[in-house]
């Protein structure tokens, strides 16, 4: 009696109180001691032997729960709660135990606090048990209802999308097949909703029928808890016995899967229809046990012997011909004949493109009730990008980029901006640097790269503070600005694309003093339109300026112009919302995105990873993008400032960071507008009036200009910029000229890179020196230093001059050729643009 769980630390008397109330049992093995329904009268101590308590089915079906060993106890709970067994207990071997009846038990209780104590004590333990059980429990159930019913997260469509005559024959068959009793097989391309088509001959057909749902390249896993098994697993003797047990079922008690029986889905699906999912990934094997169930309507669990019968309709999906399948002999064709009794051959959208629009506005209803937005329509810009697109995973790919516009979408109208298509893109001269390790921890760092605000922003205010209440010339934080800070700007967006941006001063600052908190405003159609234009004008106004008013040598003039940035990106923060500023309206940031597309950078995601398996968009969800974008949006990849915010939050790992050809960003179609264009060329015109313009006045050039330019001299700057663009635009000659001038019109981005950066690196090799003495002083070390000592000869840097200005002008140059290979530019045309770019290469070693 002490070997019995529940009677132990009973004291010798309380034994022997116990065993007087006894009563020895013997079974005989397969005898049923406790069955099912009955009402409880007796608790159980094993003393001998092995009992099994069973859970039994309607239609058979036995469900082994527990085995029990000597020193057990059952019974007990049921005579507790007073309500009829759960369960049968039958003995497996020969079974000695002792009976205590329900009134002995009920006496022994006050008698015995001991005895209270271990059963509370059991209790507590067997609830621990049940709790681990039903999570192991609900794990395997989610795992089989996701390829039960996985399919059915598709959208809900009551009929195929679409209004083009192919989707109105399309819904007409579906019906008719949902008639009939067929089997079916679906072809089509990836992403073209062969499932939705699957569901829809089922729901088509007569009500009540089961359905079940199988991924053939994924099936359940055997063991539970264990993975489902990949496309591409490494494994094919596991993929095969998972496909095995899915469709046929298993016997228990397998080395490989739970101790229980398993039902196959043939055999829950009888009388109503099975969908195969990828029906070419059968394993030979488990091809022919599913032909010989078609043909004969029979088939045998995995380790059993006994023959099962049911009827199924199989309605297979498949995004190759299977007949192409079976002249390689990876599909039996006997099976082929049977699955297409009717064939359902999907088109692909860039097919059917009028159909497109329809699907995305069926789309909405669910994508609002998902992401808890409002969005109502789609601007015909994002309709005409969705359009244009040729959609290689057709509808899969749609339904993600739809669901990252809502997601990022902040009003009720989705505009072209919120569209982000993924490209195709060679990965030949890239180099990933999110694979080293040191750069990938780096990256995954929260506190980079805004931990970099910490020296920008103290920075700023002090050059501020001190071009306004400093010397007017000779002023230290004057002369650092237009010799280090703007150079470097250029520098860094030639490295590093539009990383300065996010540890930007001006934006860190509107920040800190709160202006971007919690404003979400959705930006005017007006400003989303002309905002980029207008920061355009504006770069080209200050980098006239710049020259004109000699903010070069008056301090005052700089600290104005940066005072005029900060209080524009507090007040555009304010009315926009974050980012506003930065990426609508801030001339530092256009011309940074400009010279990010000629970036040795870029941040972009893999081609297919967001589309196939990202369904959370965690980049833009977990911690929404600053700028509004999405990695896939490759057109909208020059406003993205490498905050790496979508490498941090990322499941997938799908984002890379590529070392790159500078000049890819300049063949990319997709990224091209007339505005940039124009404003690469007014770029190079600005450079060269900038510096051209006191030359042609007769004035001596000047590095740092001290005297202000007359109106005179202003509207001769304007005259040139303006004839250099007319030049431009007249030699872009062809039909249609507009877009033969946005192609060449890049072309000159490289150029007025060069010759802007060459207007700062001469002020660095001239005045760039001073920065040191000047630093001396303003420390008070002046009288115990050697200053002219001290300062270094920056004078060898105005040797870097020409080399830069003829390899700008060379990329440019290559640049056209390479276009003109590309899209069949007119020979003229190209050599006119060529010539155009030689001059503007000879006036600006000339004038700077």
């Amino acid at each position: 009696m002490r070997s019995i769980r529940l009677l132990a630390g009973l004291a010798e008397e309380e034994l022997e109180r116990v065993a007087a109330r006894l009563t020895l049992c013997d079974f005989l093995p397969q005898a049923v001691i406790l069955a099912r329904a009955t009402p409880p009268e007796a608790i159980y101590f094993l003393l001998a032997g092995t009992v099994r308590v069973e859970l039994p089915e309607a239609d058979g079906q036995i469900f082994n729960l527990v085995e029990l060993g000597p020193g057990e106890v059952f019974g007990e709970r049921a005579l507790l709660s007073g309500e009829a067994r759960t369960a049968d207990v039958r003995a497996l071997t020969a079974v000695r135990a002792a009976r205590l009846e329900r009134d002995d038990f009920a006496a022994l209780l006050p008698e015995c606090p001991r005895l209270y104590a271990n059963l509370c004590r059991d209790f507590a333990r067997q609830l621990g048990t049940w709790a681990q059980r039903h999570q192991r429990d609900e794990r395997d159930n989610r795992e089989v209802l996701a390829h039960v019913i996985g399919w059915q997260l598709l959208p809900e469509f009551g009929a195929f999308p679409g209004n083009s005559p192919w989707v109105r024959s399309l819904n007409s068959r579906l019906g008719a097949l949902g008639a009939a009793d067929a089997h079916v097989l679906i072809l089509g391309e990836r992403g073209t909703w062969k499932d939705l088509a699957a569901r829809l001959i089922h729901f088509h057909g007569a009500p009540g029928r089961p359905i079940l749902f199988l991924d053939c390249a994924a099936p359940p896993p055997l063991r539970p808890g264990a993975p489902a098994a990949p496309a591409a697993t490494p494994d094919p003797l596991h993929r095969e016995l998972a496909q095995a047990a899915a469709l046929f079922g298993q016997a228990p008690d397998s080395a490989l899967s739970a101790h229980r029986a398993r039902r196959g889905m043939l055999e829950l699906a009888a009388g109503g229809e099975m969908i195969l999912r990828n029906v070419d990934c059968l394993a030979p094997s488990v091809q022919a046990a599913l032909l010989a169930f078609l043909d004969s309507g029979r088939f045998q669990r995995r380790g059993e012997s006994e023959w099962r019968t049911a009827q199924v309709r199989i309605i297979a999906t498949c995004s190759e011909p299977l007949a192409a399948k079976v002249a390689r002999q990876e599909f039996l064709a006997g099976l082929q004949q049977r699955l297409q009794e009717e064939v359902v051959e999907m088109l692909s959208l860039r097919e059917r493109p009028k159909d497109i629009p329809v699907i995305a506005r069926s789309l909405l209803p669910a994508l609002n009730a998902k992401h808890h937005k409002a969005v109502r329509r789609f601007s015909p810009e994002a309709l005409n990008r969705l359009v244009g697109h040729d959609w290689p995973l057709n509808g899969s790919e749609l339904y993600q980029v739809l669901s990252r516009a809502v997601v990022v979408c902040t009003g009720e109208e989705i505009g072209a901006e919120q569209i982000f298509l993924q490209g195709e893109r060679s990965g030949a001269g890239r180099f990933n640097l999110l694979t080293l390790p040191a750069v990938e921890r780096l990256a995954r760092r929260p506190d980079f790269p805004g931990l970099l605000r910490r020296v920008t922003i103290p920075l700023l205010v002090a050059v501020i503070l001190y071009t306004l209440f400093g010397p007017p010339y000779a002023n230290l934080a004057n002369l650092t600005v237009w010799t280090v800070w703007w150079p470097l700007l250029l520098v860094t967006a030639f490295f590093g694309a539009r990383s300065w941006c996010s540890f930007c001063p001006l934006e860190g600052l509107s920040a800190a003093i709160g202006a971007t908190r919690g404003v979400r405003h959705e930006p005017a159609r007006w400003l989303r339109r002309w905002g980029p234009s207008l920061s355009m004008a504006a770069l080209a106004v200050i980098l006239l300026l710049e020259q004109a008013s000699g903010m070069f040598a008056w301090a005052l003039a700089t600290g104005l112009l940066l005072t005029w940035l900060l209080v524009a990106t507090v007040a555009a923060d304010v009315v926009l919302g974050r980012r506003g500023w930065c990426k609508y309206l801030c001339p530092l940031g256009r011309v940074v995105s400009l010279v990010a597309r000629i970036s040795l950078l870029e941040m972009r995601s893999s081609p297919h990873v967001c589309v196939s398996r990202c369904r959370v968009d965690d980049c833009i969800k977990e911690r929404a993008c600053p700028m509004g974008l999405h990695p896939t949006g490759i057109d909208n990849s020059d406003h993205c400032i490498l905050c790496l915010d979508c490498v941090r939050h990322c499941p997938h790992h799908s984002m890379q960071l590529d070392l790159r050809n500078p000049a890819s960003g300049l063949f990319d179609h997709s990224r091209r507008s007339f505005a940039e264009a124009l404003f690469s060329v007014i770029f190079a015109g600005v450079v060269l009036a900038a510096k051209g313009t006191p030359l042609l006045m007769g004035r001596p050039a000047e590095i740092f200009p001290t005297v202000r330019w007359s109106p005179a001299e202003v509207g001769l700057a304007l005259t040139l910029v303006a004839a250099y663009v007319v030049l431009a635009l007249l030699i872009s000659r062809g039909r249609p000229w507009r877009a033969t001038f946005t192609l060449c019109g890049y072309a000159y981005l490289p150029l007025a890179f060069t010759g802007v950066f060459v207007i700062y690196l001469r002020a660095l090799a001239e005045g760039g020196a001073q920065i040191v003495p000047l630093f001396l002083t303003a420390l008070g070390f002046a009288d115990w230093l050697d200053l002219a000592r001290l300062t270094p000869e920056l004078g060898t840097l105005r040797l870097l001059i020409p080399p830069l200005l003829v390899g700008g002008a060379a990329i440019s140059w290559v640049v056209l050729g390479r276009l003109r290979q590309q899209y069949g530019l007119d020979r003229a045309v190209v050599t006119a643009h060529r010539l155009l770019v030689g001059l503007t290469c000879l006036a600006f070693l000339w004038a700077l």
